[in-house]
């Protein structure tokens, strides 16, 4: 029961967005009662909270299936930002958003978001496994991952992949005169 509210609230966030994720429509798609929902999830936040792991999980599988292992850190990148830019991740980036003003739901969404740090380590991890043998390879990381959220978050309005591309491959040249590489 508790997976299937879930599963409705992450279709409904990645198709209509956080506005119309509401519990009353969540309860519809998940064709369940009102006592369940809340029986499960007593507040919205803690609905919105639920769908963190599932689409932490949808992005990784989304990611893995588009990325081979070869290349380089460039084309790593860009599939990392191709992912970024996808409604499941841009689904994530909302509920960021809309916790700035909601204390409950930026509070559920930080211990959601800290239980899948590990989750988004072995991806980076994988994806820009060149640079782990530098000794400021967590450091580099975490650069590459606020940067490409960043580059995701402008491109909802700018919608121009080509900048979005060129953007990453300055990111990696610098990045790169900066290590030496």
């Amino acid at each position: 029961m508790k997976d299937r509210i879930t599963d409705a609230a992450v279709e409904l966030l990645i198709n209509e967005g956080v506005a119309k994720t509401t519990t009353v429509a969540v309860q519809k798609r998940a064709a369940v009662s009102r006592g369940a929902l809340l029986h499960h999830f007593p507040s919205r936040a803690a609905l919105l909270a639920s769908t963190i792991e599932r689409l932490v999980r949808l992005n990784e599988q989304q990611i893995n299936e588009s990325f081979s292992g070869d290349g380089t850190i460039e084309k790593a990148l860009i599939v990392l930002s191709d992912n970024m830019a996808k409604p499941s991740y841009l689904a994530e980036m909302e509920l960021w958003a809309i916790s700035r003003n909601d204390q409950e739901l930026r509070d559920a969404l930080y211990q959601a978001e800290k239980a899948a740090r590990s989750d988004l380590d072995r991806v980076v991890g994988r994806l820009l496994d060149p640079w782990k043998k530098h000794k400021e390879y967590q450091l580099l990381a975490d650069l590459c991952v606020e940067f490409i959220r960043g580059v995701a978050f402008s491109d909802i309005l700018r919608k121009r992949p080509e900048y979005r591309s060129r953007m990453i491959s300055e990111w990696v040249r610098l990045i790169e005169a900066a290590i030496g590489d």
